[in-house]
């Protein structure tokens, strides 16, 4: 009979925050606004370009399954710009709120897997109970598990 068993439980990667945490979070954000921003702009180019090259293939005027077509092009832009427009929402939601945690508090950055043995004869849920990792601007300070 098998006495013990490797299992992975969660550890909790959570940052003190500092002036530079704040700007290297914000820097983060801002690339990433910027990419959705991008991204626009690309995904309303390629849906313009989509359906004009559309139209001067087909035939005048437009056949009707030309035209579904043309609507089911801007349907899927549409439904990408909202679901990038939500993202961005979002980023500038993280933004805001980055901007009013206090100096010195404490927030989750990750989770990250770390593997535990267990016995015969323990508790499994104290030895799965995740434990957490305590970071300052990058270097652990402390180590709970």
């Amino acid at each position: 009979m098998v006495e013990t068993i490797q299992l992975m439980r969660q550890v909790q990667v959570k940052a003190i925050v500092t002036e530079n945490f704040k700007g290297q979070v914000a820097a983060e954000i801002n690339r990433n606004l910027q990419q959705i921003d991008a991204e626009l702009q690309q995904l309303e180019f390629k849906g313009k370009r989509a359906i004009a090259d559309i139209e001067k293939r087909s035939p005048q005027p437009i056949p009707p399954e030309v035209r579904a077509q043309i609507e089911t092009i801007r349907q899927q832009v549409e439904s990408e710009k909202l679901r990038l427009m939500q993202l961005k929402e979002e980023m500038t939601a993280q933004s805001n709120a980055l901007n009013e945690l206090p100096i010195g508090s404490v927030v989750t950055q990750f989770t990250v897997e770390n593997p535990v043995e267990v016995r015969v004869g323990e508790n499994i849920f104290q030895r799965l109970e995740g434990g957490e990792i305590l970071v300052k601007d990058g270097v652990i300070q402390e180590i709970r598990i």
